[in-house]
């Protein structure tokens, strides 16, 4: 910094790191290739033609308006999570569960549709059968409380319903599933240890925030790490 750093940031200092900073995001956050925005539309039709013909959604109605995420990683990633180093476990999916069920109270809102993202096939089978009301299933009363009779969505083109990134159709699943949450989703709910998920917390916000009211933290949030409402 000039005056051998003692110069005092100016708001006109502030306003060009954040022009700045929204450039940087969405330029890198909007260049895929052909075949991932191909996937993206694919995947995006078949959400709205499966919702809209299932509950009989009026044609002008932003199904994705009620679309919460969930970004959930799990494969290598235990030695950056900060919730398995304390616990040597990974976070039970209620606790993810209950980060949208926090915004839907804060909101006075609902979600009735998610979209799971994740590298772990039993994750998005697991959520399916909470969601399912004839289930008989006792574990994680909270989770299965909580999803009984929504919507679990996913990437239908990612072979198991979820992205492998150390394969070359896994990686292109795992592009078109982060692309569809910056596009689509109202809420996504992950874990800030994950640098994708800071990624897509920053892209999200450069692309959003000149609606009126958006912050950084509007429309992505770290998951708790506790079913109790202490902060």
């Amino acid at each position: 910094l000039p005056n051998d750093g003692k110069y005092k940031l100016t708001w006109t200092d502030y306003v060009f790191g954040s022009f700045l900073r929204y450039m940087f995001t969405l330029f890198f956050g909007s260049q895929n290739a052909p075949r991932i925005e191909y996937g993206v539309k694919l995947v995006t039709e078949h959400w709205l033609n499966f919702l809209t013909d299932k509950y009989s959604i009026p044609a002008k109605t932003n199904v994705f308006d009620r679309l919460a995420g969930l970004y959930i990683r799990r494969g290598d990633k235990s030695p950056e999570d900060s919730f398995w180093r304390q616990h040597n476990h990974w976070r039970n999916l209620s606790l993810y569960v209950k980060g949208i069920v926090d915004e839907e109270q804060r909101r006075n809102t609902t979600y009735q549709y998610i979209f799971v993202m994740t590298d772990d096939s039993s994750v998005v089978s697991t959520l399916q059968d909470y969601a399912n009301p004839r289930s008989q299933g006792t574990d994680e009363p909270y989770a299965r409380k909580y999803l009984r009779e929504r919507e679990i969505l996913y990437n239908v083109l990612a072979p198991q319903a979820c992205f492998d990134p150390f394969v070359r159709i896994g990686f292109d699943q795992f592009l078109v599933s982060l692309r569809f949450l910056i596009e689509h989703s109202a809420l996504t709910i992950g874990h800030i240890d994950s640098n994708v998920f800071r990624f897509l917390r920053e892209v999200t916000y450069a692309k959003r925030q000149h609606r009126i009211g958006t912050q950084t933290y509007t429309y992505t949030l770290d998951a708790p790490n506790s079913l109790d409402n202490k902060p």
